[in-house]
């Protein structure tokens, strides 16, 4: 092979590897990202596609690092520069840092910018449906708040039930927990209404269930609330563990509760 095919090769070669070790190294940036917050902004199929891709990476830049062509070809090539008189690209090394650097900073506002685009979208669509069913059965929420008030054991079974039949009444709804207040010692206290009812209508028992409030998410807003304060909708999500929570106020006639959809998605929306 002649000499100047033989550095041409090596240059193409390196150049290869070049690229395979940026990608890389892109990929592990945003591995770092996802993983070190646990957040993801993709969905399933994209980031089975990514982890795939990822894994390709691995095993090109392997096969390259095993034939150990670019390195040994590219130092011959070096050597031979002068006497091939081949001119090298000058600049070459700062216009592919400034390429790298580039892609890096428009993956990290990708990450953040597509996790946060997702949950908004999220919510959006669970806060649609979820005032959809609320719409179409104020009747079943006026009766939640008869319920409520009177306290009864079975009263508060037919809370139980008025729960499970909100939260089924659309497949793309999350969990629903009704949250009502009460005295303990003369301080306010919240109780929650889940899937599971903590007691036995039929032999009129019936233990409550506390509710425990998270400090910087809800306790200000419940306890404004249940102390007769007009609230509005509260949206929250986290963005670590990606949980989703959406608070919906309802003042009846004789008491009031909160409707909360929470739930926890491991995806977010981004690609296929």
């Amino acid at each position: 092979m002649k000499l100047d095919t033989t550095a041409q090769t090596a240059r193409a070669t390196l150049s290869l590897l070049t690229v395979v070790v940026s990608l890389f190294l892109l990929g592990i940036l945003v591995l770092v990202l996802c993983m070190g917050l646990q957040i993801n902004p993709f969905r399933e199929t994209t980031t089975s596609f990514l982890v795939a891709a990822f894994v390709g990476l691995i095993g090109v830049a392997g096969v390259l690092v095993l034939l150990n062509v670019a390195t040994n070809i590219s130092l011959i090539a070096d050597a031979k520069v002068a006497e091939l008189r081949i001119d090298p690209r000058r600049g070459l090394l700062r216009k592919w840092f400034a390429a790298f650097f580039t892609l890096a900073i428009v993956l990290v506002g990708l990450v953040f910018g597509g996790t946060y685009l997702s949950k908004e979208r999220y919510l959006g669509i669970i806060h649609a449906q979820a005032d959809e069913v609320l719409n179409e059965n104020k009747d079943v929420l006026d009766e939640a708040s008869r319920r409520l008030a009177s306290g009864k054991p079975e009263d508060y079974k037919r809370v139980f039930d008025i729960r499970t039949f909100l939260e089924n009444q659309r497949s793309g709804l999350p969990q629903l927990t009704l949250i009502y207040s009460g005295r303990f010692a003369n301080k306010l206290a919240f109780y929650r209404v889940n899937e599971y009812f903590p007691g036995d209508a039929e032999k009129g028992i019936y233990n409550p269930v506390y509710f425990a409030c998270t400090r910087n998410l809800d306790c200000d807003y419940l306890t404004k609330f249940f102390s007769g304060e007009k609230v509005d909708i509260l949206r929250k999500y986290t963005v670590r563990d990606d949980q989703f929570y959406i608070y919906i106020p309802y003042s009846g006639r004789e008491s009031r509760f909160v409707l909360l959809f929470n739930r926890s998605n491991s995806y977010g929306k981004l690609g296929s």
